[in-house]
């Protein structure tokens, strides 16, 4: 059975985002802490590596990696909504940079360190390669909510003003 291009082009996808989870702790000799090479960039030891995705890009060094990624925003509302999750998570987690690199729109900071704090890698690739699909489905929630709101708030707006509609 033959796989789809796109299916094909997804599990590659995947592939690149599993081995840019494999890191190793490493003492920079600049700095002499486990410092991640990929914000640094300023030696030859960091083995930088770049993988192309789908829908973004990926940057690796032996320590830590960025996954950073272009999404589908719709609109202003869109735009909002990540930036928010975005902030949320780097709050939470630190999984995602406050601002993502430049030309993508969430990048994600992978480094040997918070690597040790996840107990199923397998759920992190899934989540970072699904993330465009669960985003687009969260912001359909969100919508959703927003013109419920919308909805009951104007309703009851509408009986305190005494209007018939």
């Amino acid at each position: 059975m033959s796989v789809s291009p796109v299916k094909k082009e997804f599990l590659e996808d995947k592939d690149k985002i599993r081995e840019s989870m494999q890191l190793i702790r490493y003492v920079c000799p600049h700095k002499e802490i486990n410092y991640p090479c990929v914000i640094c960039k300023d030696c030859r030891d960091m083995d930088l590596k770049q993988f192309p995705l789908k829908n973004g890009f990926i940057e690796k060094t032996k320590n830590s990696s960025l996954i950073s990624l272009i999404l589908e925003l719709r609109d202003p509302f869109d735009d909002m909504l990540l930036k928010r999750l975005s902030n949320a998570l780097y709050e939470t987690t630190g999984i995602v940079q406050k601002e993502p690199e430049p030309g993508f729109s969430i990048t994600f900071y992978i480094s040997e360190a918070l690597l040790e704090k996840v107990q199923e890698k397998e759920k992190l690739v899934n989540f970072i390669s699904d993330f465009q699909h669960t985003f687009l489905s969260e912001t359909i929630s969100a919508r959703s909510a927003m013109n419920k709101w919308e909805r009951t708030t104007t309703k009851r707006l509408t009986w305190e003003m005494s209007i018939v509609s």
